[in-house]
């Protein structure tokens, strides 16, 4: 076979969209779009996505401009533009300029600016970057990381040069530069630990804030 054969380029241009499905072990892979590339080179195809374009496992959903598909059995998905992604277990949605999918680990990565509602607890996050573990529901945040959460006594607003957030734990951990403003009272102290199911308020080094009322 030539080397012109071997790497050919199919592209495939639909009027409508396209709906595929792509067994991986046990889990199936969906995908559609207006406009489909599949490229085979050298044993291994990539699939490029747009024209609004969706990929969906049995773990999260995904919508963006563009969507790449690669790896061994497309095993990682990258998005690009106006991304949203909703992840059914955890209920945890997502929206973000760039998002990348490692099917593998089941985790999900943005460099880009991130927004995530957490509905079954509350809460909504955002920052510069991000990483999300939908195994243990944990999220890092990093760069005017912000975590915002529903309370009986009112909004508490947690702010940090980096966040972690467990989901299933309910639990925040703030470091560096990190605020608490919750009941008219604010903290203030190099680390912040919050336990969201009691409201309880832990910090670390250099303490300082003010108490209302």
């Amino acid at each position: 076979m030539s080397d012109g054969k071997a790497r050919r380029t199919i592209i495939i241009a639909l009027a409508m969209a396209v709906l595929c499905a792509l067994p991986l072990f046990a889990s199936t892979l969906e995908f559609s779009g207006g406009h489909t590339t599949v490229t085979t080179q050298n044993g291994s195809k990539r699939v490029v996505l747009s024209g609004g374009a969706k990929v969906a496992t049995d773990k999260i959903t995904l919508s963006s401009d563009s969507i790449e598909l690669y790896g061994d059995n497309y095993s990682y998905v990258l998005c690009s533009g106006n991304v949203k992604a909703d992840e059914t277990e955890n209920k945890i949605s997502f929206s973000s300029p760039n998002l990348f999918y490692d099917r593998n680990s089941g985790r999900v990565y943005s460099d880009s600016w991130v927004e995530i509602q957490d509905t079954e607890n509350q809460a909504a996050l955002s920052g510069g970057w991000f990483e999300y573990d939908m195994n243990s529901s944990s999220v890092k945040l990093q760069l005017m990381a912000k975590i915002i959460k529903v309370t009986d006594e009112g909004l508490m607003v947690c702010r940090a040069d980096s966040i972690e957030y467990n989901g299933k734990e309910d639990t925040v951990t703030l470091r560096g530069n990190a605020s608490v403003e919750w009941n008219d009272d604010s903290y203030k102290a190099a680390m912040i630990v919050v336990d969201l199911s009691t409201n309880d308020i832990r910090m670390y080094g250099t303490i300082s804030g003010a108490f209302n009322g």
